[in-house]
């Protein structure tokens, strides 16, 4: 885990494990897989990533209760915890007309690169996830 690259953040163990494996056979990179958000804040302070792919939808810490964490942890010096973001690419089944991607960009902009909203195309994200990793 501690030479990670990528970060999935997915509830739904099927999607979880399908884009973990998909990733690490596509780029051949470490990539690990978080249930929700609490697990996922405890990898990215505990570990380096490049890409985190994150759901929206969770239990116990949702995606964008995520987001904002992380953007407080950066940008709050009373808090000031990471120095480094990984880049993030949200994944939500919520439609563009009842969740705009102009406001899942605000809860975290510096990080925010990119969303996709299910059902997904692997093939896109990964594209995506790509284009960070060769940076």
């Amino acid at each position: 885990m501690a030479n990670a690259n990528v970060l999935v953040v997915e509830d739904d163990e099927a999607v979880r494990r399908l884009l973990v494996e998909y990733l690490h056979l596509n780029h051949a990179i470490d990539v690990d897989g978080a249930r929700d958000g609490i697990e996922a804040l405890h990898c990215i302070i505990t570990n380096r990533y490049s890409v985190m792919i994150l759901d929206l939808l969770m239990p116990k810490m949702s995606g964008v209760d995520l987001l904002d964490s992380l953007e407080a942890l950066v940008s709050d010096p009373s808090v000031k915890a990471l120095d480094h973001l990984p880049a993030i690419f949200v994944i939500t089944s919520f439609a563009t007309a009842a969740l705009p991607d102009d406001v899942i960009h605000q809860r975290c902009p510096h990080a925010v690169q990119g969303i996709f909203r299910k059902p997904l195309d692997i093939e896109k994200v990964s594209a995506s996830v790509g284009k960070y990793l060769d940076a």
